[in-house]
């Protein structure tokens, strides 16, 4: 990782933070590793900074609510398993990985979209109907959300905590 990547990725996470989201330093590395394995290549260079150095509850930022990734709560890893009859199990082999839902509420798929990386690491989010999946089997983007998850970092603000599901 770039030192430059990760100080962005530290003044989100500070950000996170004074917004009261519990996020903590952690060396995730190795879980990070296991779940880039079930993935079809490496998530982005900006949120693989985040991933392998923090550990958060769900948050909302930029009008997504990310998923948890701990050791308690990952589901980063459980959407990577691509569970039978799951957005991921057509996600996945589409070159999309869902990191989170729209902060509205909407069961729509917020996803890395990793077949558009065109001259750097990073890729971008894009909005997945979740209907289009579930009745007619197929991916559509409805539309980009951040042209990065490094612009996101960049811009966005933090919006609030929120309870992990049980």
């Amino acid at each position: 990782m770039s030192d430059t990547t990760d100080q962005l990725i530290d003044t989100l996470a500070e950000r996170a933070k004074a917004s009261g989201v519990s996020i903590i330093p952690e060396v995730n590395t190795r879980r990070l590793e296991e779940l880039e394995a079930k993935l079809p290549m490496r998530l982005p260079q900006s949120f693989r900074s985040l991933l392998s150095r923090y550990s958060f509850p769900r948050f909302d930022a930029g009008g997504i609510t990310f998923f948890a990734w701990s050791e308690k709560i990952d589901e980063y890893t459980a959407e990577a398993m691509a569970a039978e009859g799951s957005l991921s199990e057509l996600l996945l082999p589409a070159g999309f990985v869902q990191i989170g839902r729209p902060d509205t509420g909407i069961f729509d798929a917020v996803c890395f979209d990793l077949n558009d990386r065109k001259q750097n690491p990073e890729c971008r989010v894009v909005l997945i109907d979740h209907e289009e999946i579930l009745c007619n089997w197929r991916v559509k983007v409805m539309r980009e959300l951040w042209q990065s998850f490094r612009r996101l970092a960049e811009t966005a603000d933090v919006d609030r905590v929120l309870a992990p599901d049980p």
